[in-house]
C-alpha cells in the first residue's frame, strides 16, 4: 500500500519526468495498439462471416450432375449424414438493362431453406408465385431497382420479366463476380422458383450436413453415389472461400507485423524503465534512511511503472479494437456483400498482450529496484560510482587514434561505452526501418505479381471467353486475324490424391502453345506428353512432386484418369492442372473444345467481330484485369498503410525516447563542456554526431531483415488458392531508409536544442 506521502511523490516524479512517463505510455499503446488492429480487423471479419454462413444455411455440398431430378434427390438424402437437400437450376444470361449486362439466375425447386437468402426489404418468394425473384442488393442499388421494380432477362431471342418482391443478399454468393473483382454495374443476380423458367433445367443439388457427420466421409460417400457429379464443397466453392480467405489472411498477419512492433516497444520501455529507476538511487536511499519498509518502497515503485504501462496498453487496445476495425471495414470488405457486421468482444490473446505488457514493465522494474535495494542507505545516498575506464578498441590501434580529433574521440568513447544505450539506440532504429521497408515491400509485392500475372505469365492482348456451340481451335485460328491465336479448354474436374481431394480447374493448352509462360519467372515451358503438370501451390497443400500419381474425374464421368505429374509449373492467381492437347485426345473423353481464345497484337476491328459473335461471352483485356485486380486487393493495399502509419510512430517515439535519455543521462557532460568554453553549435554538433552514427548503423542493417519480413508476412497471406511472392522495390527499400534516417535526425535536430537550456550550476554540483 502506497503512503500518501509517496503518493505525492510519485505525482511529483511524474510531472518531473513527463516526458519519459508519455513515452513509455505512447511505446506500450503503440504495442498493444498495433496487435488490436489486426486482431479486431480479424475477429470482426470471421465472427461476421461465420454467423452470417450458419444463420442462413449455407450449402456444405454444391453437387452438379446431368439431372437433379426426384430420384437424385432421395437417394442424396437417403446418404448416412445428410442433414438437407434442394435441388436447383443455374445459368447466367442478358438482361434488358443494357449492353454487357448480365445476370445469374438460381432457380429452386421448392423452398429457398438451403443457402437461405437475408431479406433486407419487400418479403420472401412465395411458392406459388411464377412472376415474382429476389434481387441482389447491391446490382439493386447499382441500376436504381427496389421493390415492385421490374428485371427482364434474355433467353432464346425472347424478353422474360419478373417483379422484384425482395431486395436480398445469399450467404453462397458474399462475393459476386463475373471475373475477378465485383461488378454490381455489369454482374449479378436473381432468385427465382423453378417453375417460373421451366426450360431451366434442374442440374444442382444443395447438401447440407448433419452436425455430427464427418465432412471429408460424406463427400467420398457422396462421390461413389453419384459418380458423374462434380462435388463442390466450402474449401472449393468461389465466394466461400475468398471471403475466409481475406478473414484468414488478417488473422495470419496478427502472427508477424504486430508481435514484432510489440516486441520492439516492449524492449525501449524496459531499458527505459531501467534508467529511470537506477536514477532515483539518491531517493531510495532517503526513503530507507527516513525508515520506510522495503515493501512500501517496492510497492512505491511498481507504482512507478505499473501505471504508464497499463494504461498505455488499456488504450492502445480500446482504441485498436473500436477504431480502425470499424473505419476500415467497408474497405477491406469492399469486395464482399455482407448484409451486418458484428463485433466480437475483445480476444483473450489480445487481453494477454495487456497483462503481458505489464508484467513484463513491473518485472524490469522490480529487478532493477532490487539491485539497488541490496545497498545500505549510505552508500543509495552517494552518486553511483562509475565504472572503471577501459580502453576502446580504437584507442588499441595508435595509428588511428592519433588522426582522430578530440570531439571524433569523445563520440568513439561514449558510443563504445554505453554499449548498452548504444545498442538499443541501434536496435530501435533496425526494427524500424525493417518494419517501414515491410510495409512498402507488401504494397510492391501485390502490384509486381498483379502485372507479372496479367502481363508476362498471360501473354496475349485478348482472351475471347466462348459458351454454348462452339467451333474447332482451327477455325477459330483460321478466322481470327492477328499476330498469335491460341485456344484453351477449362472444365472443373475433382482432383483426387494421397494428400486429400479438392474440386479444381483443368486447363487444356494447345501443343507447341506460346501464349502461357507458366515456368518460373515467367518463362516457356514444354507439357510433357501423356503426364500432367500441377500448380506449385497446389503441389504444395496436396504434397505432389513430380513422380506423384493423380486422379481426375470428369463432371458426367464414373471413371477416374489417373495421371502422373511431370511438371510442376508456376501460376500465382490461379491453381489447378494442366494438359496440353495430344495427351487430352488420346484419352477418348470427347473432343477438344474451346473455352476461351487467346489473342496477340490483334488486327483492327477483330476484336469488335469477336464481340458480335453469339459464342463469345465477353473479352478480358489484361489491362482491364490488373485493373480489377488491383481492385480486388485493396484491402491488403489498406492493411499495409496501416502498418506503415504504425511503424513511423514507432520510429517517432523511440527516437525521441533515446533521445531523452541520452540527454538526461550524459548532462553533467555537456555542462562541462560549456564550462571548458564550448559553443552550443559545437555541442549540439558533438550530440548529432554521437546519434547519427548508430541511425545510419540501424538503417543500414534493416534492410535485408525488412526484405526477409516481407516474404515471411506474403507467405502467411496467402490462402489454398493464391501464391504470394515477395517482390521488395530498390526504390521502396531506399525511401524507406531515407524515411527513418529523416525521421530520427529531424527528432534529433530538435532535440538538441536543450542544450542551451542546461543549468551549469544545478548539473555540476554535487550530493557531497
Amino acid at each position: 500500500m502506497v503512503t500518501p506521502m509517496l503518493g505525492r511523490k510519485l505525482r511529483r516524479d511524474m510531472s518531473r519526468q513527463a516526458m519519459q512517463f508519455l513515452s513509455i505510455i505512447l511505446l506500450c499503446t503503440l504495442g498493444t495498439f498495433a496487435y488490436a488492429v489486426l486482431d479486431g480487423i480479424a475477429r470482426m471479419a470471421d465472427v461476421t462471416v461465420e454467423t452470417y454462413f450458419a444463420e442462413n444455411n449455407l450449402a456444405d455440398y454444391w453437387v452438379s450432375l446431368p439431372e437433379a431430378d426426384r430420384t437424385a434427390l432421395s437417394h442424396m438424402r437417403a446418404l448416412p449424414g445428410v442433414s438437407q437437400v434442394s435441388a436447383r437450376g443455374q445459368a447466367d444470361f442478358e438482361t434488358t438493362l443494357g449492353d454487357d449486362i448480365n445476370i445469374s439466375v438460381t432457380a429452386y425447386d421448392g423452398r429457398m431453406d438451403i443457402n437461405r437468402p437475408y431479406l433486407l426489404d419487400g418479403e420472401v418468394l412465395d411458392l406459388s408465385d411464377l412472376r415474382g425473384c429476389l434481387l441482389q442488393r447491391d446490382f439493386a442499388a447499382a441500376h436504381g431497382l427496389s421493390v415492385g421494380d421490374r428485371v427482364s432477362i434474355r433467353q432464346g431471342g425472347e424478353d422474360i420479366s419478373f417483379v422484384i418482391r425482395g431486395i436480398v443478399t445469399s450467404p453462397e454468393f458474399v462475393v459476386v463476380s463475373e471475373s475477378i473483382a465485383a461488378d454490381p454495374d455489369a454482374y449479378g443476380y436473381i432468385l427465382i422458383n423453378a417453375r417460373a423458367l421451366p426450360a431451366l433445367p434442374l442440374t444442382q443439388i444443395i447438401v447440407t450436413a448433419a452436425p455430427e457427420a464427418d465432412r471429408d466421409t460424406l463427400r467420398s460417400a457422396i462421390e461413389s453415389a453419384f459418380p458423374r457429379a462434380l462435388v463442390v464443397d466450402r474449401r472449393s466453392h468461389n465466394s466461400t472461400v475468398r471471403v475466409r480467405n481475406d478473414a484468414q489472411m488478417f488473422k495470419n498477419m496478427t502472427l508477424i507485423f504486430p508481435v514484432l512492433a510489440y516486441f520492439i516497444a516492449c524492449m525501449i520501455v524496459m531499458t527505459t524503465l531501467s534508467r529511470m529507476i537506477d536514477a532515483q538511487r539518491l531517493q531510495m536511499g532517503t526513503l530507507k534512511a527516513l525508515g520506510y519498509p522495503p515493501g512500501k518502497i517496492r510497492g512505491h515503485y511498481l507504482s512507478y511503472v505499473i501505471v504508464p504501462a497499463l494504461t498505455g496498453a488499456l488504450i492502445g487496445l480500446v482504441i485498436g479494437h473500436t477504431t480502425l476495425p470499424n473505419v476500415l471495414w467497408n474497405t477491406l470488405m469492399s469486395q464482399c456483400e455482407l448484409p451486418y457486421r458484428l463485433t466480437p468482444p475483445i480476444s483473450p490473446m489480445a487481453w494477454g498482450m495487456v497483462a503481458l505488457t505489464v508484467l513484463l514493465a513491473a518485472g524490469i522494474c522490480w529487478f532493477s529496484y532490487h539491485k539497488a535495494a541490496r545497498e545500505q542507505p549510505a552508500a543509495l545516498l552517494r552518486p553511483k560510482p562509475p565504472k572503471d575506464g577501459q580502453r576502446i578498441l580504437l584507442e588499441r590501434i595508435p595509428p588511428l587514434w592519433r588522426r582522430l580529433g578530440f570531439n571524433a574521440k569523445t563520440v568513439a568513447r561514449n558510443l563504445l561505452r554505453s554499449k548498452l544505450r548504444s545498442f538499443m539506440f541501434f536496435l530501435g532504429i533496425l526494427f524500424c526501418n525493417m518494419l517501414l521497408i515491410a510495409s512498402f515491400g507488401l504494397q510492391d509485392s501485390v502490384k509486381r505479381l498483379t502485372y507479372e500475372h496479367y502481363g508476362e505469365v498471360r501473354h496475349y492482348d485478348a482472351l475471347a471467353r466462348l459458351s454454348g456451340d462452339v467451333g474447332t481451335a482451327e477455325s477459330y485460328e483460321r478466322r481470327i486475324a492477328a499476330g498469335k491465336v491460341e485456344s484453351l479448354m477449362e472444365r472443373s474436374v475433382a482432383l483426387r490424391t494421397a494428400g486429400g481431394e479438392r474440386t479444381t480447374l483443368l486447363t487444356v493448352l494447345g501443343d507447341g502453345q506460346e501464349l502461357q509462360r507458366l515456368g518460373k519467372n515467367a518463362t516457356l515451358v514444354s507439357f510433357p506428353e501423356g503426364q500432367a503438370a500441377v500448380t506449385e501451390k497446389l503441389s504444395e497443400v496436396l504434397h505432389l512432386s513430380p513422380g506423384d500419381e493423380i486422379r481426375l474425374l470428369l463432371p458426367g464421368d464414373d471413371e477416374e484418369i489417373s495421371f502422373t505429374v511431370g511438371l510442376i509449373v508456376y501460376n500465382s492467381f490461379s491453381q489447378g492442372v494442366y494438359l496440353n492437347r495430344s495427351t487430352w485426345e488420346a484419352l477418348h473423353k470427347g473432343p477438344y473444345r474451346p473455352t476461351a481464345i487467346q489473342i496477340l497484337e490483334p488486327a483492327e476491328g477483330t476484336l469488335e467481330r469477336l464481340s458480335a459473335m453469339d459464342e463469345v461471352e465477353r473479352i478480358d483485356y489484361p489491362a482491364k484485369q490488373i485493373e480489377e485486380t488491383l481492385k480486388m486487393l485493396d484491402s491488403l493495399s489498406t492493411i499495409f498503410g496501416v502498418l506503415e502509419g504504425i511503424a513511423l510512430a514507432l520510429a517517432f517515439v523511440i527516437c525521441w525516447n533515446m533521445g531523452l535519455m541520452n540527454f538526461a543521462e550524459r548532462l553533467r557532460e555537456y555542462a562541462t563542456l560549456k564550462v571548458l568554453g564550448y559553443h552550443q553549435r559545437e555541442i549540439r554538433n558533438l550530440i548529432l554526431s554521437e546519434n547519427l552514427i548508430l541511425t545510419l548503423l540501424g538503417v543500414v542493417s534493416g534492410v535485408y531483415p525488412g526484405v526477409l519480413l516481407t516474404f515471411a508476412i506474403m507467405r502467411v497471406c496467402e490462402s489454398e488458392t493464391l501464391r504470394y511472392t515477395a517482390y521488395p522495390d530498390v526504390r521502396s527499400v531506399v525511401l524507406a531508409s531515407v524515411i527513418t534516417f529523416g525521421f530520427s535526425f529531424l527528432l534529433q535536430l530538435l532535440q538538441t536544442r536543450r542544450v542551451k537550456s542546461i543549468d551549469m550550476v544545478e548539473a555540476l554540483k554535487s550530493v557531497e
